[in-house]
């Protein structure tokens, strides 16, 4: 089994198929489960919140980053197989219920968030309309690969 297209418009639409896959349950075709999708996504939506521990050294984030955060935003959807950095590695026993709230919170939060964000630690400073393309691209990527159960 392989996995699916996704493309979400409003993080109101993450939170649905989240909710969608933990009440109906889901195949997973990827590495990790809801739970731990649901924490490795809170880490970026909470670095965008409340800002990231560290960031990468500038010549990176302008040389590679602004190249690669152009490629992100455009249509195509994001490639599987890349490697993330080990603080946003959901632990093994990661506590689903616990991972869902959590990252539904942060969904929230962002719906409701107005102004500025703060800066990727590989893109730099991003708009919040590119933070918020970032985050629904990023949802979709991981979320894509568990397949729901019929209900």
């Amino acid at each position: 089994m392989s996995h699916r297209e996704l493309k979400f418009r409003t993080y109101a639409d993450v939170i649905d198929e989240i909710d969608r896959l933990a009440a109906n349950g889901y195949e997973q075709t990827g590495q990790w489960t809801l739970g731990q999708i649901c924490r490795h996504l809170s880490y970026y939506m909470r670095g965008s919140l409340e800002g990231y521990p560290f960031m990468l050294p500038w010549i990176i984030r302008k040389l590679i980053g602004r190249r690669m955060l152009k490629k992100i935003l455009s249509d195509a959807p994001m490639p599987p197989g890349r490697q993330t950095i080990p603080a946003s590695r959901p632990p093994e026993n990661t506590v689903e219920t616990e991972a869902i709230a959590e990252a539904r919170k942060l969904l929230e939060r962002l719906e409701t968030h107005t102004g500025e964000l703060h800066p990727s630690p590989m893109f730099g400073p991003i708009t919040p309309d590119e933070a918020r393309t970032l985050h629904l691209k990023h949802a979709a990527h991981h979320l894509s690969f568990l397949v729901p159960k019929e209900s």
